[in-house]
């Protein structure tokens, strides 16, 4: 039996204030957040790096340090640090206003695909999701992906609303263009609109046909010049191929099938629970189709809208252009979510149908109202339970910008040597380089030496034989008195999932590096590292310190910007002032943190 237009009206009034509590909530632990994360880590630094490096016409061309981004988002980083200056909130400001603007679009955007308690609930998940919160305080552009993708499709919805209103239609080929060059998975969301509106465009009078042939030929007009100018050098080489392969669908893989349930995971499951597992993945797929299938008995077209990205997505890494990992899959998260928040929103506005009709007359509505507050909270709580870790501390991970900082100012005073850890060179330059002045030699060395892929020094060099003698004797950069040693990379190289290429670094390399540090020492020399998975069996750091003891050098002082980042001086054993140093030679410690 249909629902009475009163329980609609009542349950409808609830999501909205639900929504919106959500929204608030969400802003403000963005806010929080992104006030306390403190110093870019690797792959942030690596990314601001390429943006302050360059100018304008520089980032149309395939980005140095391993990394690729859309032109877009990269020309909306550029612009803030010429206007704001170069700090790390700047470089997550945009991030921030689009998780915030997710959220929001979210809401308005999904009252018109499902039912306005599903898109309330699916709100509540986004709002405390650890993936999403972490996002949207990361200078990276997935958050801008998921932001785009949403704002699109709430641009469709008014053409579908509206197909004879030519005003409509333009605003989505603008809003289109846009979306191309702000998100590179914005192609997948603008096919899906296609497919959507294709039937819709073909019935109306020729102008706005038109009008809708031009949006599509500008988009694949503005993606095949992007394509050509950056997108496939930067998506084509063998590094990112090698970086993303575990996680492309490669139908010919021998665990295609647990790829296909971790790719549909990454989009309907990790934003829920960071660390969920395999029956959460399933139950919500599960979930995700089953709302699927309800939407699409109501409007095919709003399926198409919610699904489509990410299916299309999927085929593109079935031929091996995009991989679908939780970070590149995040852009089809928010749709995916009011999906699966679906049959949800159904069944809190089923049990509240029955609660009115159970319930005395005096308490129907505040007891169907409390259910759908009851179901929200109880969501929120089990989402808030993965991200409360970085709620506690959100500025835990690689604090790196005031010790690497404070320490290039007290080595140029006095003249120690400091050897940089290759895994630290991006923190190490973004957080030592005076951006106020003219780039100089000194960055041009790095860059020179780190910032390829195929670099010595870059901190994922795969290197399959042994290092040689002397082999990173040139790896260093002089000023006056003062040397830093760029650290030879330890050969080893990480992927996105699976194992790493080899189990520990090169043979050789702690052997080599410690004998350029020891000639380096005058008497005294720093060893700078951070990213080097301290307290885990790839901690790659304790074979070097292993090494420079065996060439008496001992540990004198030890700094500390938070786990995985270190400042280790070390001193000849005769000169050190303790030489019965415990097994991690740490005899003065100070903690520095931002």
């Amino acid at each position: 039996m249909p629902e009475p237009a009163t329980n609609t009206a009542s349950l409808d009034r609830t999501a909205a204030r639900i929504a919106i509590t959500a929204v608030v909530c969400g802003v403000v632990l963005r806010l929080w957040v992104l006030s306390q994360r403190g110093s870019l880590w690797i792959d942030e630094a690596a990314l601001a790096l390429n943006v302050l490096g360059r100018d304008f016409a520089g980032l149309l061309r395939p980005l140095d340090w391993g990394q690729a981004a859309p032109v877009g988002f990269l020309w909306l980083e550029r612009a803030l640090a010429g206007l704001l200056g170069p700090s790390e909130w700047v470089f997550r400001l945009w991030p921030a206003v689009a998780g915030a603007g997710t959220l929001w679009l979210v809401w308005r955007a999904g009252r018109g695909i499902v039912r306005p308690m599903s898109a309330a609930l699916a709100v509540v998940v986004l709002a405390f999701s650890l993936l999403a919160i972490r996002y949207s305080a990361e200078a990276k552009p997935y958050a801008s992906d998921a932001f785009v993708s949403v704002a699109l499709v709430a641009l469709a919805l008014r053409v579908l609303d509206g197909a004879a209103d030519a005003r409509r239609w333009l605003a989505l080929g603008v809003a289109g263009v846009g979306g191309v060059l702000m998100s590179l998975p914005s192609v997948f969301v603008l096919a899906a609109i296609g497919a959507a509106l294709v039937r819709d465009a073909s019935k109306q009078r020729v102008q706005i046909r038109a009008i809708a042939m031009a949006c599509g030929a500008t988009w694949l007009a503005t993606f095949g010049a992007l394509w050509i100018l950056v997108i496939r050098e930067s998506s084509g080489g063998e590094y990112l191929r090698e970086y993303w392969a575990p996680v492309m669908l490669d139908a010919r893989a021998g665990d295609f099938v647990a790829r296909v349930v971790r790719a549909v995971a990454s989009a309907v499951a990790t934003p829920i629970q960071w660390t969920g597992s395999v029956a959460l993945a399933l139950a919500m797929t599960l979930t995700w189709l089953v709302g699927l299938a309800m939407v699409a008995r109501r409007d095919w077209r709003h399926a198409v809208l919610l699904a489509g990205p990410f299916g299309i997505a999927a085929a593109a890494s079935l031929v091996g252009v995009y991989p679908l990992s939780d970070r590149l899959a995040y852009f089809a998260a928010p749709l995916a979510l009011l999906a699966a928040a679906e049959p949800l929103g159904a069944a809190v506005g089923a049990l509240s149908v029955r609660i009115r009709r159970a319930a005395p007359g005096s308490i129907r509505v505040a007891a169907s109202e409390a259910l759908a507050w009851v179901a929200a909270l109880a969501l929120g709580a089990w989402v808030g339970m993965d991200s409360s870790r970085i709620m506690r501390a959100p500025g835990l991970l690689e604090p790196t910008h005031a010790l690497f900082a404070d320490l290039r100012v007290a080595t140029r005073k006095d003249g120690t040597p400091v050897y940089l850890f290759a895994r630290a060179i991006p923190a190490w330059t973004y957080a030592t380089t005076d951006w106020s002045a003219p780039l100089d030699a000194r960055f041009g060395r790095f860059l020179a030496l780190a910032g390829s892929t195929e670099a010595p020094a870059h901190e994922n060099l795969s290197r399959a034989r042994p290092v040689r003698p002397r082999e990173g004797d040139t790896l260093v950069y002089r000023e006056r008195t003062n040397i830093e040693l760029i650290g030879l990379a330890p050969g080893v190289r990480y992927r996105i999932a699976g194992p790493t290429s080899r189990d520990g670094p090169s043979p050789g390399w702690a052997a080599g590096e410690a004998q350029r540090i020891r000639t380096a020492a005058n008497p005294a020399v720093w060893i700078v590292a951070s990213h080097f998975f301290e307290g885990t069996p790839r901690d790659e750091l304790r074979p070097l310190v292993a090494a420079l003891q065996a060439e008496g050098l001992q540990v004198v002082e030890e700094r500390r910007g938070g786990r995985d980042v270190v400042a280790l001086r070390f001193k000849f054993a005769a000169r050190a002032a303790d030489s019965t140093l415990p097994e991690a030679g740490r005899v003065k410690r100070r903690d520095q943190r931002p």
